[in-house]
């Protein structure tokens, strides 16, 4: 049995608002893990759950959007459970005090294996996330839905002390744009000096699912190497969520 609160939550860090709906889902010794790439490829995944109750097996999700609607309709805690065919899983069948789901499976080889990095960046720059700031960036690109662009760049206060700035609208001179400021910031001085074509900029429409998505975990990190790419990492309660994004081209 799981919580249905928590198996929703589970599938929103890589559907990300229906972003991405072809996954493998990985289960050995009710260890959860889920690899996912966006199909722009300019992001990589993965989240890992513990406590989750179905035997040790790998299945493949074609339409997670499908899956979603059908746990909408249950409540409390559902079970979960598989229905085979020859020993090959063919359905996963979810049920509840009232109904009895089945959500038919894709092949595994429809669904090849998600990629991943070959080694870990080297990170320069280091934020912490919490509940505020994580909702001041959702807001910040909300207030701005014509663009798909956010540039990070160091912006220390009238103090010296430093920031990173997140500028929502790019660098484009006469466009609108939203600034939002992170501090308790760890910057590198190499970081600081980078000249502004140099500055990375991300897809902003998925930063903010992801945000979104990752508003309910404990803390999160923000992570920038010198060659652009960011990683956004969360933990909660048995549940820890990963993103890498590459910078987009200038």
């Amino acid at each position: 049995m799981i919580d249905k609160l928590n198996l929703v939550s589970i599938i929103s860090k890589y559907h990300l608002n229906g972003m991405i709906e072809a996954v493998r889902w990985d289960i050995k010794d009710q260890n959860l893990n889920i690899g996912f790439n966006s199909p722009s490829k300019e992001m990589i995944g993965n989240l890992e759950f513990t406590g989750f109750p179905l035997e040790d097996s790998t299945i493949a999700l074609s339409n997670t959007s499908q899956l979603n609607k059908l746990i909408s309709i249950t409540n409390g805690y559902v079970e979960l459970s598989y229905k085979k065919q020859h020993n090959l899983i063919t359905k996963l069948i979810l049920s509840d005090n009232n109904y009895t789901l089945d959500y038919s499976l894709a092949d595994l080889m429809l669904v090849p294996k998600a990629g991943g990095l070959q080694m870990e960046p080297n990170f320069t720059e280091i934020s912490e996330l919490d509940n505020e700031s994580i909702g001041a960036i959702v807001k910040a690109k909300g207030a701005l839905v014509d663009t798909d662009t956010v540039v990070i760049r160091p912006n220390p206060n009238d103090d010296g002390e430093d920031r990173v700035e997140m500028c929502f609208g790019g660098n484009i001179e006469h466009s609108n744009k939203v600034s939002f400021f992170l501090s308790d910031v760890n910057i590198s001085e190499v970081f600081k000096q980078l000249d502004k074509p140099d500055l990375p900029h991300y897809n902003s429409n998925m930063i903010k699912e992801i945000m979104y998505c990752n508003k309910d975990m404990v803390s999160g990190t923000m992570s920038i190497d010198l060659d652009g790419i960011m990683k956004l990492e969360f933990t909660g309660d048995n549940l820890k969520s990963s993103y890498y994004l590459v910078s987009k081209e200038k």
